[in-house]
C-alpha cells in the first residue's frame, strides 16, 4: 500500500488514538496490500475505536462515578420496564399467586427497585440541583441546555403515548408490549397494522429518549464546575446502587428459574413479550440488561472508591 492511502486510512481513527499509533500503523499498512479486506478491516477497526473513545470518561474518577451511576440508572429503568410489562396483565401473574417462590422471587425484585429508587432520589436530586446552580451562577446555558434533556426526552415519550392512545381510541396505550401476540385483542383495540405502526413510534421515541438523555448528561458532566458532593456520601450511593440493581438481578433470574420450573408453557408463551417476543425471550432481555448495569455499578463503585484514595 503506498504512504499517501495508509495515511488516509490512519487518519479515520479518533485523534487520541492518531497521537499514539498513527505512525507505526502507517508503516504497518504499507507493508500490507491495497486490496478491499484491508480497507474493510481498517474502517471496521477505526469504527470500533471511535465508539470506544465517545465512552471513554475523560474526567476525573468522581464524575466517572457520576457518568456511571447515570448509566446504571438509564439500563436498570428500561431492564425493569420491559420485566413489568412482560408480566403485567397475563396467565403469570395467577402462576405467582399459586406458587410462594414466585412471589418471593418478585418481591426480591420489588425490594431491589425500591432501594434503586431511594439511591437516584439522594444522589440525582441534590447532584443535578447543585450542577444546575452553579451553571446558572456562572450562566453556563450549555449546561442548563443538557441537564434538561432527560427530563424533556420522558416528557416527550408520556405526552406521545397520551396522544397515541387518543389516535388509537382511547382504548389501547401504544406500548411495544402489547401490540400481538398468540391472543385475541379486545374488539375496541385498534387493528393490528395500526398497533404495529403506532408500537414502532413509542419504541423509536424511547429509544431516542435514552441516547440524547445518556450523551447530554455527560457533556453536562463534562462541562460542569466540581460538584459539592461529600466523597463518603458518594461512595455510600454507589455501592448501595451496585447492590440494589444487583437485588434486582437476582430477584429476575431466580424468578425465570422458576416460573421455567412451574408454568413453562405460559413463559414460552407470546402473550407479554416485547413486540410480539416471547416471555422467555423479554426476560432474558431483562436479565442481561441488569446484568450489565450491575457491572456497570461495580465499575462506578470502584471509581468512587479510587478517587477516596486518590
Amino acid at each position: 500500500m503506498n504512504a499517501r492511502r495508509a495515511r488516509r486510512l490512519a487518519g479515520l481513527y479518533p485523534q487520541e488514538w492518531r497521537t499514539r499509533y498513527s505512525e507505526e500503523f502507517q508503516l504497518f499498512l504499507e507493508d500490507h496490500p491495497s486490496d478491499v479486506r484491508t480497507i474493510l478491516d481498517v474502517l471496521g477497526s477505526a469504527t470500533r475505536e471511535h465508539a470506544l473513545s465517545f465512552w471513554r470518561l475523560k474526567m476525573d474518577r468522581r464524575r466517572t462515578c457520576l457518568a456511571l451511576m447515570f448509566y446504571t440508572c438509564m439500563i436498570a429503568i428500561v431492564a425493569g420496564v420491559n420485566f413489568y410489562w412482560t408480566v403485567d396483565g397475563t396467565s403469570l401473574v395467577a402462576a405467582m399467586k399459586i406458587h410462594p417462590s414466585l412471589f418471593t422471587s418478585w418481591n426480591l425484585v420489588r425490594i431491589g427497585a425500591a432501594l434503586f429508587a431511594a439511591v437516584i432520589a439522594a444522589v440525582g436530586i441534590p447532584v443535578s440541583w447543585a450542577m444546575a446552580r452553579t451553571a446558572l451562577a456562572a450562566r453556563r446555558w450549555d449546561v442548563i441546555h443538557r441537564l434538561a434533556v432527560p427530563p424533556c426526552a420522558g416528557l416527550v415519550v408520556l405526552v406521545w403515548l397520551v396522544v397515541g392512545a387518543r389516535i388509537a381510541g382511547g382504548h389501547w396505550v401504544p406500548t411495544p408490549w402489547d401490540v400481538a401476540g398468540n391472543w385475541i385483542a379486545p374488539a375496541d383495540w385498534p387493528p393490528l397494522s395500526i398497533r404495529w405502526t403506532l408500537g414502532l413510534v413509542s419504541f423509536v421515541l424511547m429509544t431516542i429518549g435514552i441516547i440524547v438523555s445518556v450523551v447530554s448528561f455527560r457533556q453536562a458532566i463534562i462541562r460542569s464546575d466540581w460538584l459539592s458532593l461529600r466523597r463518603i456520601w458518594l461512595n455510600v450511593s454507589a455501592m448501595l446502587l451496585a447492590v440494589s440493581v444487583g437485588v434486582m438481578a437476582l430477584g429476575v433470574l431466580m424468578w425465570g428459574w422458576f416460573i421455567e420450573r412451574y408454568t413453562v408453557s405460559d413463559f414460552h408463551a407470546r402473550n407479554g413479550g416485547f413486540f410480539s417476543s416471547t416471555n422467555f425471550a423479554s426476560w432474558i432481555g431483562s436479565l442481561v440488561l441488569l446484568l450489565a448495569a450491575t457491572a456497570t455499578a461495580v465499575s462506578g463503585t470502584r471509581s468512587a472508591f479510587r478517587a477516596e484514595a486518590e
